[in-house]
């Protein structure tokens, strides 16, 4: 008998090792929900595509995360839209309304001022309180553009909007409560990865000679369908390089958003709310001139590397600095919001993030594509996120 309940004791040991190593533990549900939003041309995990965008080709990242004890979403916005009418719909589609984008918004830019009309919120309960007294929060985490977007988001629960505020008393209409603010404390944590904060260097050009778009209105159509296939744009609605240009000369496109004025125009909308955590991944596949290394990005993603490397112009604030990148994004400019305020990470040993501050994690080596498993495996980039998810999880 003795024999018998050392052997058994022995095989529950060996179990419980195992399920701690798998994931597979008893552990309670983590306290706050996790939304991943995609970044430019991207999708979200409602589009029932083959490929998935987060795991790419490496594997199901959100289907490993749920395996680990967290709650995950992964919704669609626009996939070329500006930041502000994303963030109007992930705020609908969060709580289950209709996308609004504003009154004043949408009188600016000669748009719809609605969106589509979502039934049923994405989790339930965010921004209530539960029986224990406890705020339903939610951990916001953004690839590329999403990173943006998750930031306009933050800022208008936290801010609102004047300008609609004022715009719906004039026609004697509540404001939408994503303009209305005071809802800072809604939102737990920020993450952004490889997200261009201030900007992409090589879309600057349209901040620096804004005739581009006569120029290419004057080109030959064969011409341009040529120069859009070359650059790889394939965006609905946009079907030639003026149409591209003018999007970009826009104030209510990603495009517009993602040049170094529109990008400060952002900043300026956007800040730090002092109960929410923040942290960026800076990501670099080059060296600090801008080299690409061939272990760390693909090949298309070698070949924009080294285009943007060769791109500087001093007067614009584009220095040698911008030079590093991860095949599209500077990683300079991944790093915060220049305005903001921040403290860099040099190791994770010892971290105590506090709220109301950018934690800039360490560079994480790689191209803009493999952060979300494109040409890489999950069981090489599960880690990053369990690693900080845990860590964001543990934090009071």
């Amino acid at each position: 008998m003795k024999r018998i309940i050392s052997w058994l004791a022995a095989i529950a040991l060996i179990l419980g090792l195992v399920m701690v190593s798998t994931g597979c533990t008893a552990r309670t549900a983590m306290r706050h929900p996790w939304v991943f939003v995609h970044g430019l041309n991207g999708f979200g995990e409602d589009d029932r595509l083959p490929l998935q965008y987060w795991g790419a080709t490496g594997g199901n990242l959100l289907e490993a995360l749920r395996y680990e004890g967290f709650e995950v979403y992964a919704p669609t916005v626009s996939p070329a839209g500006s930041a502000w009418s994303r963030a109007a719909e992930l705020f609908a589609q969060l709580t289950g309304t209709q996308v609004d984008y504003g009154i004043a918004h949408s009188e600016a830019h000669g748009t719809e001022r609605f969106g589509v009309a979502h039934d049923t919120p994405l989790f339930e309960g965010w921004g209530q309180y539960d029986e224990n007294g406890s705020l339903r929060r939610v951990n916001l985490l953004g690839h590329s553009f999403g990173g943006n977007t998750i930031r306009m988001l933050a800022a208008l629960l936290q801010d609102g909007c004047a300008n609609e505020q004022a715009a719906a008393r004039e026609a004697g209409e509540e404001v939408s409560p994503l303009f209305a603010g005071g809802k800072s404390d809604w939102v737990f944590s920020i993450t952004t990865i490889a997200s261009p904060h201030n900007g992409v260097s090589l879309l600057s050009l349209f901040d620096i000679n804004p005739t581009m778009v006569a120029i290419a209105e004057a080109l030959p159509q064969a011409q341009i369908d040529q120069t859009m296939q070359a650059l790889g744009i394939n965006i609905p609605g946009i079907t030639n390089l003026a149409q591209f240009l003018r999007a970009a000369e826009s104030q209510n496109t990603a495009f517009a958003d993602l040049t170094l004025n529109g990008a400060q125009l952002v900043n300026q909308r956007t800040g730090l709310a002092p109960a929410t955590f923040y942290f960026s991944f800076p990501v670099s596949g080059t060296d600090a001139n801008g080299r690409p290394d061939a272990n760390d990005m693909s090949i298309p993603s070698r070949l924009l590397a080294t285009q943007i490397a060769l791109f500087t112009h001093p007067a614009s604030g584009i220095t040698s600095i911008w030079r590093e990148n991860d095949g599209l994004v500077n990683t300079i400019s991944a790093t915060r919001p220049f305005t903001e305020a921040h403290v860099d990470v040099a190791t994770l040993e010892g971290l105590r993030p506090e709220p109301g501050i950018w934690h800039v994690m360490p560079t994480v080596r790689g191209d803009h594509g493999s952060v979300v498993g494109l040409g890489r495996n999950l069981t090489d980039l599960l880690p990053m996120y369990l690693e900080h998810m845990q860590m964001v999880d543990g934090l009071r």
